[in-house]
């Protein structure tokens, strides 16, 4: 591994981000790095987040322009996605994914992050947390890939008709135009309010992973794992590791995702021994940190700040500012699911 280097991304200059850049074994990888003692971050705690499929380091921008001043926040880009770089044939399953977050870290000087992660990114946070429960110091999950529920029933007809021989190219090349990718994005209900889906946003997830044709064919390859049943296994071998993890978990779910519902929340909910709070975000789907980025970073904030002992800590002053009301504990349990308005 080699050290970081500063650069800037590949997208356009509304959507521009300064990145930087690191060798985490053949890999080059784009990460975001922004705290309130950057470009080295010394002195404020590691936040690592990671985001889903097929996304980038982007889809933080809001969250971490609400934490930056408190944390260090580190998003790299997936293998596949994004300004990450990899060899042709590369191995971006997920066990791989979980190997090169945790080198990332390693290049970072980072021994232990908390971690805020979604969909994808939630799956490889799993691994983690049951690989390597060290380096996890904080995990929050959200709208996350667990268990065999993905790619989601929806997803699948998107997903499968980007494998087509030719059709799968012309339905990238489409999305590639931000009329068409909103239409996507609505018909695909990544958002419950689709006036989130702003010009912004459309130009930053496009230049992302959907911008020339070298992009779209990273995007397609990394679509075909989510059809691989090997792949597939891997969030339910990691289980056994998951219901020993103890750190303290908070899990945050937007309430409306059609693709992975607030019973995959409860689920995690009662399989992870750290997990004692599940919040649910009303009238908010998938892509929860687009339509209520403040909310989620304030659950976020509130639950690294507090003790080790206390109940995730989202509920002082963030749960209770947004008009929470309390759901009963599962049986047998102290976790408590709270909805908020």
């Amino acid at each position: 591994m080699t050290g970081p280097s500063a650069g800037r991304s590949a997208m356009t200059p509304r959507a521009a981000l300064a990145k930087r850049r690191v060798r985490v074994g053949a890999a080059t990888v784009a990460y975001l790095d922004e705290g309130p003692a950057c470009p080295a971050g010394d002195g404020a705690p590691p936040l690592l987040l990671l985001h889903g499929c097929p996304f980038s380091s982007f889809v933080w921008r809001k969250v971490i322009a609400e934490l930056r001043d408190r944390f260090r926040c580190v998003a790299p880009d997936l293998l596949g996605l994004g300004d990450t770089e990899t060899p042709p044939g590369a191995d971006w399953s997920l066990p791989a994914q979980a190997a090169t977050v945790v080198g990332v870290l390693d290049a970072l000087g980072i021994e232990q992050a908390d971690v805020v992660a979604h969909d994808h990114g939630a799956a490889i946070a799993q691994l983690i947390a049951a690989e390597q429960p060290r380096r996890i110091g904080r995990l929050v999950l959200t709208n996350a890939e667990a268990y065999d529920n993905w790619p989601s029933r929806d997803e699948l007809p998107f997903v499968r008709a980007t494998q087509l021989p030719v059709l799968g190219r012309l339905v990238l090349w489409a999305w590639a135009r931000p009329g068409l990718f909103r239409y996507a994005l609505r018909s695909g209900k990544a958002v419950h309010d689709p006036s989130v889906l702003t010009a912004e946003l459309l130009d930053g997830y496009i230049a992302a992973n959907l911008a020339d044709a070298r992009r779209r064919a990273k995007t397609r390859r990394f679509l075909a794992g989510q059809l691989d049943p090997a792949n597939h296994r891997a969030t339910t071998d990691a289980l056994a590791g998951l219901r020993a993890f103890d750190h303290p978990t908070l899990i945050v779910w937007g309430e409306d995702d059609p693709h992975f519902g607030p019973e995959w929340g409860r689920r995690l909910r009662e399989d992870i021994p750290g997990a004692r709070r599940l919040e649910l975000l009303p009238h908010t789907g998938h892509l929860l940190m687009e339509e209520r980025p403040g909310e989620l970073a304030r659950l976020v904030a509130g639950f690294l700040a507090s003790p080790p002992g206390a109940d995730s800590g989202a509920g002082a002053g963030a749960a209770g500012s947004s008009g929470s009301c309390s759901w009963p504990a599962a049986a047998g349990h102290e976790e408590e699911a709270h909805r908020h308005g």
